[in-house]
């Protein structure tokens, strides 16, 4: 199982669509490439490409507009990551796909790590949960297997490593800032219920139709870490007609479906001090 194969099968090409946090790496397969957002200028030392500023809860596009939604490992650093549903189902036509990768924490160096419930996923959501909240740091740093997270790290310091880090992230978020860390965790079968559970009513939380076409463990086959999660967006008649006369009335515009205060990310960049994050 390759991107190109899944992202052959699902969306095809010629269409319009979007990639989110593709940082260095992104997916490869469709013609012509997606627009590119990030909210960060680098992950590690490799500087970060894309076209305009944005990130997974506050899209520069507009209602119905694209083809599709690619997010490969990107929400598990998202705080809310209902809400980060919320933006790509909004921005996505009727019939068009959401494309989600997510890490599989059986296979990294999060095993060990408790599995995140939906009902937690839920609550964040009607919490307005963000990524300046100290709730999950704990989880994050000392339940995570430091021989794989930090493996030059030796066996003798990591007890003071992860007190370093945990401290150093809650004196960020007393500061008022964003932090950047593996909020919550993921296997197939949660990951299921919970794109499943989203398409019923909730309290507090909205909710999508949408059809879940797939959702796969060890995906992809070189590097079988992650969990493909396809879903195809069914919406109501009121987007249906939003869309369409968005298509009549931009006469098929490659270039329509951004909002004209999408910031180019070079110029956001050059005017930021730090590594970004969402604002």
């Amino acid at each position: 199982m390759t991107h190109a194969g899944k992202l052959a099968q699902w969306i095809g090409d010629g269409h319009r669509g979007v990639e989110i946090g593709a940082g260095a790496s992104p997916v490869q397969g469709l013609s012509p490439a997606p627009v590119y957002v990030d909210c960060f200028k680098s992950f590690g030392a490799a500087p970060n490409h894309a076209d305009y500023f944005g990130h997974a809860c506050a899209l520069p596009f507009h209602d119905h507009s694209l083809d599709y939604v690619i997010a490969s490992h990107v929400l598990e650093h998202v705080a809310n990551p209902v809400a980060a549903l919320a933006e790509c189902y909004r921005v996505v036509q009727p019939g068009g796909i959401i494309y989600l990768v997510l890490p599989d924490r059986r296979a990294t160096w999060e095993h060990g790590r408790t599995l995140t419930t939906v009902s937690h996923l839920l609550d964040d959501f009607r919490h307005g949960t963000t990524a300046c909240d100290d709730t999950h740091i704990e989880a994050f740093v000392h339940e995570a297997d430091w021989s794989r997270f930090e493996p030059d790290t030796p066996e003798a310091e990591v007890p003071a490593r992860r007190a370093q880090l945990a401290r150093g992230m809650h004196e960020a978020v007393a500061r008022g800032e964003d932090i950047n860390i593996h909020f919550h965790t993921f296997e197939p079968g949660s990951v299921r219920e919970w794109l499943t559970t989203l398409m019923a009513a909730h309290a507090g939380v909205p909710r999508f139709w949408w059809e879940v076409l797939e959702v796969t463990g060890h995906f992809p086959a070189a590097n079988p870490n992650g969990i493909l999660a396809v879903l195809r967006v069914q919406k109501n008649w009121s987007a249906r007609a939003h869309h369409e006369a968005f298509r009549l009335r931009t006469a098929g515009d490659p270039h329509a479906a951004l909002r004209s205060e999408a910031e180019p990310f070079d110029a956001w960049a050059a005017r930021t001090s730090g590594l970004g994050g969402a604002r």
